[in-house]
């Protein structure tokens, strides 16, 4: 078995990658260093380089004399990343599905049966990494090396809007139906209504995490509070 070895700084960054995709640290949210390096029991040197990290990676946004925070996208940042993404999904649909096999299939509808059994008991940020994994899936089965780059350079983003989308309520039951249909265009190799039915999932998750944006706006700027967390390891 392989043991990963993680320096300090990967520890912490893997940490606030966790709280921000699970929501523990919300958008718009003021990151308070001191209360983070507490929290993390790490001091503020590695916090720094995991927030710097996070800063180039589009997930924190560097504000001139007044620290950092949670990025926040706006309606076009988000309407533009799903745009980019629907289209992306759709030609990584026309690829993989031509070249996959039951096994193939029987993977990514296990990956569906998890994701949905998972939003039905509520653990949100497992249903988040299930939909990241069969959607990463499909991305390789494509075999086009573009498209796998470029969703993986997109993939932080898209999986902070998808947590955001996935607090919708109805969204457990419409996964399910969406499930059943996608697994039987993937049985007949129907290429054209496999990609119909991923253009309509991209942008039915898109109309959600905009509704849930719109419904937080209020909540979003520089006076958003710091979620005061118990002590933690990283």
């Amino acid at each position: 078995m392989m043991i990963e070895h993680l320096t300090i700084r990967e520890r912490t960054y893997n940490a606030l990658l966790e709280m921000i995709t699970n929501r523990e640290l919300q958008v718009g949210q003021v990151i308070d260093e001191v209360s983070l390096a507490r929290m993390l029991n790490v001091s503020r040197t590695p916090l720094r380089e995991a927030i710097r990290q996070l800063v180039i990676e589009g997930l924190v946004t560097a504000r001139p004399y007044r620290g950092h925070a949670i990025r926040s996208l706006t309606t076009k940042e988000l309407n533009d990343l799903y745009s980019v993404r629907k289209e992306l999904e759709v030609l990584a649909i026309r690829g993989a599905v031509p070249r996959m096999t039951d096994e193939d299939i029987a993977e990514l509808e296990g990956l569906l049966d998890r994701g949905v059994q998972a939003l039905r008991n509520g653990d949100l940020p497992a249903y988040a990494n299930l939909d990241k994994a069969f959607h990463g899936r499909i991305a390789e089965l494509s075999d086009n090396g573009t498209i796998v780059e470029t969703l993986n350079r997109l993939a932080l983003q898209i999986q902070l809007c998808r947590v955001m989308a996935n607090e919708d309520p109805a969204l457990a039951e419409h996964a399910a139906e969406e499930r059943e249909a996608m697994v039987q265009a993937f049985r007949a190799r129907d290429v054209d209504r496999a990609g119909e039915l991923m253009r309509a999932h991209i942008a039915g998750v898109q109309k959600a995490a905009v509704e849930r944006m719109e419904a937080a706006e209020p909540a979003i700027g520089p006076s958003a509070p710091v979620v005061r967390l118990g002590k933690r390891g990283a």
